[in-house]
Order: C-alpha cells, then sequence, then structure tokens
C-alpha cells in the first residue's frame, strides 16, 4: 500500500511538472524578430541592374562591429533600437589594393527613422519595427562612391523586401 502512495505521489507530482510548462514558454525560431535593413546595390549607368560590391559597414564611433560583404548585390544591416538613427560607414573594396578602377572609398549614411515596439507574445517579448526611413550621405573622401540613396519602403517590419537601393 505504500509503494502505492509514493508511485501515485510521484506520478502527480511529474504530471503537475510536464503540463505546467506551456508552448509560449518558449520562443519557436520561426517567430519573426526586430528586422535589419535590407539594402540593394545597382548600377549607376544602368539602375535596373544590380550591381555586386565589395564592402564592409560598421557603425559610426564603433568600428568592432564591422561586417564584411563579397561580391555581394544585397546586404542587410542593424538599425539601433535604442535611439532614431544609425550611422553607418560604408567602405567600398576594403583592404583591395589592386582595385585600379575603384580604389578604397568611404561614404558615411546616416539612417534616421521612428521606431515602435510589437508585443509579439509572453515567450518572444517585443520587436522594434521602423517609420519614417529616410538617408543622407556624407563622403568622407575626396570623391563620394555612392552615387544616390532611394528609399523603397520606409516602413520596415520584416527583410522580405528592400528598403534602400543605393545606386554606385
Amino acid at each position: 500500500m505504500r509503494i502505492l502512495l509514493r508511485t501515485l505521489l510521484l506520478l502527480g507530482i511529474f504530471t503537475l511538472t510536464v503540463n505546467s510548462c506551456e508552448r509560449d514558454d518558449i520562443c519557436a525560431a520561426s517567430t519573426p524578430t526586430t528586422p535589419q535593413l535590407v539594402i540593394s546595390f545597382y548600377d549607376v549607368n544602368d539602375e535596373t541592374q544590380a550591381k555586386p560590391i565589395n564592402l564592409s559597414v560598421y557603425e559610426k564611433g564603433r568600428p568592432d562591429t564591422i561586417i564584411n560583404f563579397t561580391n555581394d548585390t544585397m546586404v542587410t544591416v542593424p538599425l539601433r533600437t535604442d535611439v532614431d538613427e544609425t550611422v553607418f560607414i560604408f567602405t567600398k573594396n576594403p583592404d583591395i589594393p589592386d582595385a585600379e578602377d575603384e580604389p578604397d572609398n568611404q561614404d558615411q549614411v546616416t539612417f534616421s527613422y521612428n521606431t515602435n515596439e510589437v508585443y509579439i507574445d509572453r515567450a518572444c517579448g517585443f520587436k522594434v519595427t521602423y517609420e519614417g526611413l529616410t538617408a543622407q550621405k556624407l563622403p568622407l573622401e575626396d570623391t563620394a562612391w555612392i552615387d544616390r540613396i532611394d528609399i523603397i519602403n520606409s516602413t520596415i517590419v520584416n527583410e522580405d523586401t528592400t528598403h534602400v537601393n543605393i545606386i554606385h
């Protein structure tokens, strides 16, 4: 009798423990999170033609945040969520001394926006979306490699589409 009571007690505790965990205690990997800014690069001579680029990007004042891209026509970079602008340094052809036609060149781009916190659920918490995206470029060298910046989508809620086109 005692063994039966002990077994039933342990079974009851186990059942309560297993049933206390709910699906929303774990944030699924497929849950959308704060989106990054999607940037596509296009040829200045034919703006319908995507143009690959060798590029390094870092947040101004934070060179430890550097991201390198090689021969890409589209990149994603994270925007800050704690302020309403992020300033990036875009370096074309970084550390490529033999890039005769387009040597290493830096431009500074300031992205300004409004942030909105969106509640996802108890497990995932909040994500941030962005509205009213604008961009301003400033060459850091004698000549700018970025010819123009076009905002394609000023509202950033996902990474499914391009938000900004850079013509170079």
